[in-house]
């Protein structure tokens, strides 16, 4: 028998697939075995099921996460002001407000086993409505006052990153051995909590071509990622770097490595999307509490079609199970 646990799934941008897959996904998969608590707009909740010809489920309103008590279906009508239209004829502002206010319903503390399966959210409508973080990972960094990894993971691939949402120009300058040491160990621990294996083998990128060729392209290697792996190892961690970008996301596709931690956001999900596009999982590594995110934006071209592809909810879904029903959680 399973213990009450909160599965939060914030429903991000209104113009998206984001109550499809809550309706389609969420409920089904996990509202017998735990409390599943919905945030977002109830008017778009209920017109967009009626759109798709979907039944919305019997639903407990509540207005704090500590009442979701028990298995079933909540809902927290995080924006009761929100203009009732068709999501199509909101305004930038009113999309990205919608978006924002579901995510300052989550809480900074919860004594409770929880999970938060963050819906996407459009960056530009967020900004536009006063949301001050690059991207919904620095959010939670802030929310819970805790250092996160952004880990993107296949079913194959699992690619981190060392720097997340910055300008190319800027990689070099936010790397440091101290920062790069931080993520290995996090990565290490995360991944023993998260999935079923022992000593997690882990591989670091080089940041220039062929990891610089001895100095030929850049420094980094020998200045900053060098120590900070061999630091890493001294501390038990089964790590092995820098190694060049164009070659160890195959030797870890064919399981020589669990996970790669990449310099950059490009470096590391450009290889994870061109193998894993519609079934890779965000997780946010090293936070108090599980955050997860499927690994594409908001599909508005697909708003209502009831033909958009679950399958990267569907494995952040699975993540979320094992986290909540303890079978490898921390």
């Amino acid at each position: 028998m399973r213990f009450s646990v909160t599965l939060i799934f914030t429903c991000g941008d209104p113009l998206s697939i984001n109550i499809e897959a809550f309706l389609r996904a969420v409920v089904p998969t996990m509202s017998r075995h735990c409390a599943v608590l919905g945030v977002g707009s109830l008017w778009q909740l209920e017109n967009q099921a009626a759109g798709l010809g979907l039944q919305v489920p019997q639903l407990k309103l509540i207005k704090s996460v500590d009442q979701a008590d028990c298995p079933g279906v909540f809902w927290i009508d995080s924006s009761p002001e929100a203009p009732r239209a068709d999501a199509r004829e909101l305004s930038d502002l009113q999309r990205g407000k919608m978006a924002v206010e579901a995510l300052y319903s989550v809480p900074r503390i919860s004594k409770s086993r929880m999970a938060v399966l963050t819906a996407p959210i459009n960056k530009y409508t967020a900004a536009k409505a006063g949301f001050k973080y690059p991207g919904q990972t620095e959010f939670f960094e802030n929310l819970w006052n805790s250092k996160a990894v952004m880990m993107l993971a296949g079913p194959k691939l699992r690619v981190a990153l060392a720097t997340n949402h910055l300008s190319l120009r800027h990689v070099s300058e936010n790397l440091t051995s101290e920062s790069l040491i931080q993520k290995i160990k996090i990565i290490n621990h995360s991944m023993l909590s998260l999935w079923p294996m022992e000593n997690p083998r882990i591989a670091v990128c080089g940041l220039n071509p062929h990891c610089s060729d001895g100095g030929l392209f850049g420094d980094e290697e020998e200045r900053v990622i060098t120590p900070a792996v061999h630091a890493a190892a001294k501390q038990g961690v089964k790590v092995v770097g820098p190694l060049p970008a164009d070659t160890v996301f195959y030797r870890a596709m064919c399981d020589e490595f669990d996970a790669v931690l990449a310099m950059y956001h490009d470096q590391g999900l450009g290889p994870l999307k061109t193998v894993h596009f519609d079934e890779a999982v965000n997780i946010s590594l090293g936070l108090p509490h599980l955050r997860v995110s499927p690994d594409h934006g908001p599909a508005a071209d697909q708003f209502l079609t009831g033909k958009a592809s679950m399958r990267s909810f569907d494995a952040a879904l699975k993540i979320c199970d094992r986290w909540l029903g303890g079978e490898h959680g921390a």
